[in-house]
């Protein structure tokens, strides 16, 4: 199935996706995350379900909120090699990135 395009208010167009092309853009990136910070995230389903849970996905959202998480993952002491992410962390930065979102319409 193909990512269908949608132009905002705004005039940007936003693809959306099906459940199953959210589920796998988020383990690509969270594979990127794994590689770049040479950590084993053991709970990566978890994040995945919770990254993708939400309707309205769209690839620039799940960036975001992939991103974000980078970001946890750089500027927390971790111990190097399995990492658990807690699901309390994803929910929050996606609720902030909606509060973001919301903000900037």
């Amino acid at each position: 199935m193909q990512n269908e395009a949608e132009e905002t208010e705004e005039g940007i167009y936003k693809l959306s996706m099906n459940q199953e092309q959210a589920k796998d853009r988020a383990r690509a990136l969270l594979d990127v995350i794994e590689n770049m910070c040479e950590i084993r995230i053991t709970n990566s389903e978890q994040v995945i379900e919770a990254i993708t849970e939400k309707k309205n996905l769209d690839e620039q959202r799940i960036l975001t909120i992939s991103t974000s998480l980078n970001s946890w993952v750089a500027m927390n002491p971790l111990d190097m090699g399995e990492v658990k992410i807690p699901v309390e962390v994803v929910n929050e930065l996606i609720c902030c990135i909606c509060i973001a979102e919301m903000k900037t319409l």
